[in-house]
């Protein structure tokens, strides 16, 4: 057991390593790393490249919002806020303490996670923070125990959305049914029978 999960951690730094290179140049892809310090910390840490967080906060802001690298982080974390969450439990969600932004080529944001509950049975997450960027993936991994070592593609082919449950000690996805779209042709059908209903009423009304 002890050499699996080994071996499942060193195929994801390798995965991570070779991927470096992707997200510090391309604003299409990024990752999140979700771990637990040796003094029992939960920190969240988002990767790209720093054109990423420029498009995003750009189109969310306008040309020219910023003139100082601390107003563009102050505008990165705002951003962060609006478009992040981490539900647990369908009921716990997660508050991020502290988050800061790391500048560079590649661009870092860093946060303590705070309100993770012992027993963690299901996971909401939601990355939108690049939804914005056409044909954009976020790789999410979780990097502590006893959650199981594994990746996973956040796009638009799943609404920026990761909803799984821990069973037997795996990931298993939730699978979310979707509410209907309102159908308007109902609509106009009661809207109908009403017109009618109305007109006998007042032809009846008159004789």
């Amino acid at each position: 057991m002890l050499y699996k999960k080994a071996l499942s951690r060193l195929v994801v730094f390798v995965v991570l390593l070779l991927s470096h290179f992707a997200w510090a140049h391309s604003p299409d892809f990024s990752n999140v790393i979700i771990s637990k310090t040796e003094n029992g910390q939960v920190i969240l840490q988002i990767n790209t490249s720093l054109t990423a967080f420029q498009e995003e906060v750009n189109y969310m802001n306008g040309e020219g919002a910023y003139k100082t690298p601390e107003e563009f982080q102050n505008l990165v974390i705002a951003h962060f806020k609006a478009n992040f969450s981490i539900v647990i439990n369908k009921t716990d969600t997660l508050q991020f303490k502290n988050p800061k932004v790391f500048l560079g080529h590649e661009t870092k944001l860093v946060a303590e996670v705070i309100g993770l509950p012992d027993q963690v049975n299901s996971i909401h997450l939601k990355n939108e923070l690049f939804k914005e960027i056409y044909n954009n993936q976020s790789i999410i991994i979780f990097l502590m125990d006893p959650f199981p070592t594994e990746k996973f593609t956040l796009s638009r082919d799943n609404n920026h959305n990761l909803n799984i449950e821990l069973k037997d000690g795996t990931w298993t996805p939730i699978v979310v049914e979707e509410a209907e779209d309102f159908n308007f042709k109902y609509v106009f059908y009661v809207v109908g029978i009403l017109l009618v209903l109305g007109v006998i009423f007042l032809i009846k009304k008159r004789k």
